[in-house]
């Protein structure tokens, strides 16, 4: 390991790569707009929908080496796929391949009771490539039966590969589609989509609460006490406290540029630049004030 990663780690900056393959993207787009401005198609999967995958994973039937199912969203900003939840539909691969329609269409109009926005956008399988079931799922989800209505950017359903064998250092999630040819209609052509995870500020506060619940039980535990319920755990102070200790490990990876002890970071650099211009710079009195001012406000009411 040379000096340089070392002393990211130590930090917990990224991890410089080397110049890494980019995702074979397709632009499906340039086949069907014909406006001057297009732009390549591209995913983005909310952790909740990652998360009900892996659960029906783990639940899966005895015997079962995949579980299959279906994923909702929409799309925003143009040529982005947004993909919010999904749910497993009950399938049996053996020498013929069986999958229960009538479910799929059960469990859509639930969930669209709940969040009518939410439409189908694709499909979803474990694995790690894509096999010859595959195309008679995708058969599925290209009809009407599905329910998947095709747009001009998104002509087909987007198919998520989840790679639940752990075999990699990485947990390998994938988006492909499927883009038909002149050469023959019936061919199957998968295409990998440019794909990213993206949390919500809600969900990053609640993975970061129960981040907090175990570290607390982990330590009870190591001195021999009963654990803590993490309903007993404030929140308010634990996020208090962890924007503290954020806050000293910059000052100290700043200080240790300065000294020279450390090679800084252009982008570390310019995105702790842009937080501190983000917000104006107040006082300790003017917050005082503002404090003071509010809580008599709340007193008169």
């Amino acid at each position: 390991m040379s000096a340089e990663t070392a002393s990211a780690a130590m930090w917990g900056l990224p991890e410089k790569k080397s110049k890494a393959t980019p995702p074979k993207s397709f632009n499906i787009a340039s086949r069907v707009l014909k406006s001057s401005i297009e732009q390549p198609l591209s995913c983005r999967v909310h952790p909740v929908a990652v998360l009900k995958i892996l659960d029906a994973y783990v639940r899966r039937p005895e015997g079962a080496k995949r579980i299959i199912g279906t994923l909702l969203g929409w799309i925003s900003e143009g040529s982005v796929v947004d993909i919010t939840d999904s749910f497993p539909v009950v399938h049996k691969e053996t020498d013929t391949v069986l999958m229960d329609q009538d479910y799929h269409k059960q469990m859509l109009a639930l969930r669209q009771k709940v969040s009518p926005r939410e439409v189908v956008v694709g499909w979803f399988s474990t694995g790690v490539e894509i096999n010859a079931t595959s195309a008679f799922f995708h058969a599925f989800y290209c009809t009407k039966e599905s329910q998947f209505t095709a747009t001009a950017v998104l002509p087909g359903p987007v198919h998520l590969l989840v790679d639940t064998s752990l075999m990699g250092q990485t947990f390998g999630i994938k988006a492909y589609v499927n883009v038909r040819t002149s050469v023959a209609e019936s061919l199957l052509q998968f295409h990998e989509v440019p794909l990213q995870v993206q949390t919500s500020a809600a969900e990053k506060a609640g993975i970061s609460q129960l981040m907090q619940a175990r570290r607390a039980n982990r330590e009870a535990t190591n001195a021999g006490q009963a654990p803590k319920d993490i309903a007993s755990l404030d929140g308010f102070e634990g996020g208090l406290k962890e924007l503290l200790s954020l806050f000293r490990r910059i000052q100290e990876y700043v200080r240790a540029v300065q000294s020279g002890k450390v090679t800084g970071d252009l982008a570390v650099g310019r995105g702790l630049t842009s937080a501190l211009c983000s917000e104006p710079v107040i006082d300790v009195e003017a917050v005082e004030n503002l404090c003071t001012s509010s809580l008599q406000d709340a007193l008169m009411v």
